[in-house]
């Protein structure tokens, strides 16, 4: 060790002979200005780095430290873990720094014999590592210990923090904290490992939410850390195996090397593992490909991470998120990320696996467009911008921030039930500063705790004595004995999949396949010999070819920072060095801006009817609920843009009083509520509370609608001299209802519509007197040409909706399957103006009817319009 390093001397003796020991020549800065922080045990700390970058050792060389010198009773650190594998890790890595002391180090859940458990507690010292849902039942089965294992606590550790911050479990676990100090009366420092964030505040309250401990974070340094980053556009086209280039893309850039390839579902990654299966026994070569995700059993994933950390054969592993945490794989070459990425902090996470030992961190992304059926998104190649906005955002240490402000009602319900399993029981008011006022749920008042109460008796979770003490009820009761409730998150329903051949437990599926359905479950495809629906077990045999894939999936929402920074990326002119050449991923982008300039698609009107915000989800959300409660009108939405709003809709909105978020949930379907585990047992309005407070945000919708009015009659808002839109567009179009009533019942002979745009009213163009000269002659044409023709579904020419306004543009051919619709639009555009195809568009989009637009000037233009037809609905 060399003699810069301060720190070092503050270490014990043994310590410093571990540190010698693994022949560092010198500490890491993260862990040079992280030992006298938590040497000191006067403020909470919080270790951030990048994956590998020392952050155990930051925590755990101080840690050791003081518990060598200051032994005393019962267990000096407790250290919560998100993973049991991570616990697993951990232990080996503690077991090695406490070589040669007597500092005991236990590791505790579920997988851990009782006998060893029991031993532990009769006398509890050293280091307790455990996850949630084992202090959970720990709280609950062994209450009486509690003040005895951590009466003395010198310090809590919690690893991985940022897996915690805004979900059930992180909740849960704030909530075991405050109890723990509330039953011992002993208050330890919290150190928390994490990854970078960009914003600490709202990390360090959730940390501590009581504010008691002031909380440092000490410096990480100065890292000059190599990045490598490629991103290639993929288009997915008619014909074109878009997931077939990406396979031989992994195959041949990877085998070799030990890599990680993180998919957005199971679904993608188990088809991808599949592929390049197939592909190593084609070239005959030995198959270096895995598959990784929470679907599989712990054997499947354990063997992978083994293979992973052991190094001996070269393994690329097709994952999801769960190769994100630090389980220790050993050194992995490169990450790629097949199609967009929608987190940056995971993406930081992903990049992180990456880089160890000195060698540059690399990032290949894969990103798909489809050209077929994505329409203006594709236009706009808005998985590329994303993609780039992502990494931009990673490349400024810009982090998505933290979701603090959640009600986490179903967990308060299970720390309700847990506390009355705890103590037997407790008083209302009791109950309120234990969990509320003096625990983690400090955004509850005390009306909605009593209401929360009252909806648990009604439904038989608690029971109320005479006196007024809360005790557990009859269905309070059943809960308490499943083996799941000690899990604050939802856990699916799942079918085991067994091998026949060897009983070999595989992994898991969602839904029940039929006997002799070919199904793909960890890059292996299997036949069903046997389903026994009362064990829910799938028995399966090995095949060679076919086989589905099976898995519910919720694609997570992405966040206002990377939309906006999308919106930047459009409007500047800059060149990310990055985006491949061969693919000619730069020239896509150069197209994207090309759109977004063309339609001057900054914060504006699209078509008339749809409004670009470039807000994220959640405040286009809130500004859909708020135009069906003050306008009446269902709108849909994603995190670029509202469907099917007007400039008028903004300003009655705004014209009324700012709604609340509960008067905005209350037009959401009870079971689009019910999002967590316990959401059922909510009585409505509390259910309506927990939804505003986790998918809303009212506040910051009403700004955005009102930054967007300030813009309506600007000339940055409606200059759109090129479109050549009438002066009466963004006008209501009642002034031409009685015409195209009474235009509709002449030729039909019906009336009494449904609705302003209803499909099941569409009407024969050539009765429109209003649309001229292209629209005529070309359905002729059209109608010439498939005449006799076997198209496989039924086919409209020239249909519209009945009240579209008069300068939208006719929909060439209405393809009709089962319940499905599709409209297909042949533009020319030297003769259809912009605008009307954009209204076309837009009305489609929002009566549920898909567009396929394509531009109608070739040779063969018979074979191609029936080919578009009959490929249509693929």
């Amino acid at each position: 060790m060399n003699n810069q390093s301060s720190s070092f001397e503050l270490l014990h003796d043994s310590v410093q002979k571990w540190i010698w020991r693994q022949g560092w020549t010198s500490l890491k800065d993260i862990q040079e200005n992280s030992i006298p922080v938590v040497l000191r045990r006067d403020a909470d700390v919080i270790i951030s780095a990048a994956t590998a970058g020392g952050k155990t050792e930051a925590a755990f060389l101080p840690i050791l430290s003081h518990v060598l010198s200051n032994p005393s009773e019962g267990f000096d650190v407790l250290y919560v873990s998100p993973l049991k594998a991570l616990i697993n890790d951990q232990y080996r890595r503690l077991l090695d720094m406490t070589s040669g002391t007597d500092v005991e180090v236990t590791p505790w859940h579920g997988d851990i014999d009782a006998s060893r458990k029991v031993k532990a507690l009769k006398k509890p010292s050293g280091i307790l590592i455990i996850t949630p849902e084992s202090l959970e039942s720990f709280l609950i089965n062994r209450n009486t210990a509690v003040k005895t294992a951590f009466g003395g606590l010198k310090y809590i550790v919690i690893d991985e923090l940022h897996a915690f911050i805004g979900n059930e479990r992180g909740k849960q676990l704030q909530s075991l904290l405050s109890r723990i100090e509330l039953i011992t009366g002993n208050k330890p420092p919290r150190i928390a490992m994490s990854a970078t964030f960009s914003n600490y505040d709202k990390v360090k309250s959730f940390l501590r939410p009581d504010g008691l401990f002031p909380c440092e974070i000490p410096s990480q340094g100065n890292g000059n850390h190599e990045t490598r980053i490629l991103v290639k556009e993929y288009i997915q086209q008619l014909d074109k195996d878009v997931d077939g280039e990406i396979a031989d893309e992994i195959y041949t850039k990877l085998r070799g090397s030990n890599n990680l390839v993180f998919a957005n579902s199971r679904v993608t990654a188990e088809g991808y593992a599949v592929r390049l299966s197939d592909r190593c026994e084609e070239e005959c070569v030995p198959n270096e490909f895995r598959v990784h995700h929470g679907s599989l059993s712990k054997i499947e994933r354990e063997s992978v991470e083994q293979e992973l950390q052991r190094g001996e054969t070269p393994i690329t592993a097709l994952c999801t998120s769960t190769l994100e945490l630090g389980v220790d794989i050993g050194k992995v070459k490169s990450i790629a990320q097949i199609g967009v990425a929608n987190s940056v902090s995971g993406l930081r996470q992903r990049l992180g696996r990456s880089g160890r030992r000195d060698e540059p961190s690399i990032l290949r992304v894969f990103s798909i467009e489809n050209e077929e059926s994505s329409g203006w998104l594709y236009d706009l190649r808005t998985n590329l911008v994303q993609n780039i906005a992502v990494i931009e955002l990673l490349r400024e240490k810009l982090y998505e921030e933290p979701a603090v402000h959640k009600s986490h009602l179903s967990t308060l319900i299970q720390q309700i039930l847990s506390l009355v399993a705890s103590f037997s029981g407790f008083y209302p008011k009791e109950g309120w500063e234990i969990l509320c006022n003096r625990g983690a749920f400090k955004n509850i008042t005390p009306k909605v705790f009593m209401d929360l109460l009252k909806s648990m008796g009604k439904q038989g979770l608690l029971s109320q004595l005479n006196t007024g003490e809360i005790i557990i009820g009859k269905e309070g009761e059943r809960l308490l004995r499943r083996l799941d409730f000690y899990t604050a998150f939802v856990a699916p329903v799942d079918y085991d999949v067994i091998s026949s051949d060897d009983g070999k437990r595989i992994g898991m599926i969602q839904s029940l396949p039929e006997v002799k359905q070919m199904i793909i479950l960890a890059g292996k495809r299997w036949v069903v010999c046997r389903v026994d629906e009362t064990t829910k077990n799938i028995y399966v045999s090995r095949i060679k070819s076919g086989g589905g894939i099976s898995f519910s999936s919720e694609i997570p929402e992405v966040d206002e920072l990377i939309t906006l920074k999308m919106r930047d990326i459009y409007m500047s002119d800059e060149v990310y060095p990055y985006l491949d050449k061969a693919s000619e991923s730069h020239l896509e982008l150069l197209k994207a801006r090309e759109y977004f300039i063309k339609n001057e698609l900054n914060m504006k009107f699209y078509a008339g009817k749809s409004l670009f915000t470039w807000a994220g989800a959640k405040i286009n959300r809130t500004i859909a609920l708020m135009c069906t409660l003050r306008v009446h009108k269902d709108v849909d939405y994603n995190h670029l843009m509202i469907f099917g709003m007007s400039p008028k809709h903004i300003s009655d909105i705004l014209s009324q009083p700012k709604p609340s978020g509960e008067e905005l949930a209350a037009l959401v379907s009870r079971e689009d509520k019910e999002k967590q585990k316990y959401d059922h047992f909510l009585s409505e309005d509390l259910l309506n509370h927990e939804y505003a407070s986790t998918y809303l945000n009212v506040d910051k919708a009403w700004e955005e609608l009102q930054k967007i009015s300030s813009k309506l009659g600007s000339e940055e808002f409606c200059n759109d001299e090129d479109m050549d839109i009438p002066t009466d567009y963004d006008e209501p179009y009642e002034e031409i209802e009685d015409e195209a009533y009474e235009e509709y019942e002449q030729v039909s002979g019906e009336g009494d519509y449904e609705g302003i745009y209803d499909f099941r009213h569409i009407r024969d163009i050539s009765n429109v007197i209003k649309y001229e000269t292209l629209s005529e002659p070309l359905n002729t044409k059209i109608l010439g040409y498939i005449q006799g023709a076997d198209l496989g579904c039924h086919v409209e020419i020239g249909a519209m909706f009945p009240y579209a306004p008069d300068h939208a543009m006719p929909i060439n051919l209405l393809l009709t399957k089962g319940n499905k619709q599709v409209a297909i639009l042949l533009v020319h555009l030297s003769k259809v103006k912009r605008y009307s195809v954009q209204e076309t568009e837009a009305l489609c989009t929002e009566n549920g009817v898909e567009v396929r637009k394509f531009y109608f000037e070739c040779d063969n233009e018979k074979d191609y319009v029936i080919e578009r037809i009959r490929k249509a609905f693929e």
